[in-house]
């Protein structure tokens, strides 16, 4: 299994993904997120308000979970990896998208617009029920 084949292919497909984090408590936290704007080897980019909770969450501990699915094929990938919070404008300005402005009121002052770098180090790929861990 071609595991950055397999993954590329799901996302193409999706809109949105599933992240976990783990809250300040200690217990895990899902959210559904909008697709990676970007795949890169082993990392995936996504992004959301600099001011919402995961940030912190990712600040205080980097361990992270990305799960992507396609209910029609019952077909999923589960990523393990850490999450690295980018809030440099630098960082983040060539990720940035003029649609976005729907999503952040400080528009391209970057201010609520943060980048998160997730590296995987390993996952599971589930089709025809089947688990292939990579």
């Amino acid at each position: 299994m071609n595991a950055q084949k397999e993954l590329q292919a799901l996302v193409d497909k999706q809109e949105l993904c599933f992240l976990g984090s783990i809250t300040e408590k200690g217990y895990p936290m899902i959210r559904a997120m909008l697709k990676p704007i970007k795949i890169d080897d082993n990392c995936l980019y996504l992004h959301t308000n600099t001011s919402s909770n995961k940030v912190q969450q990712f600040l205080a501990n980097s361990k992270a979970c990305v799960y992507f699915y396609d209910a029609k094929n019952f077909t999923g990938i589960s990523l393990i990896g850490k999450m690295e919070v980018l809030s440099k404008e630098a960082d983040k300005i060539e990720f940035w998208q003029d649609q976005y402005h729907i999503y952040y009121e400080q528009g391209e002052g970057l201010s609520d617009f943060t980048v998160l770098k997730f590296t995987f180090d390993q996952g599971e790929f589930y089709q025809d029920f089947q688990v292939t861990t990579f």
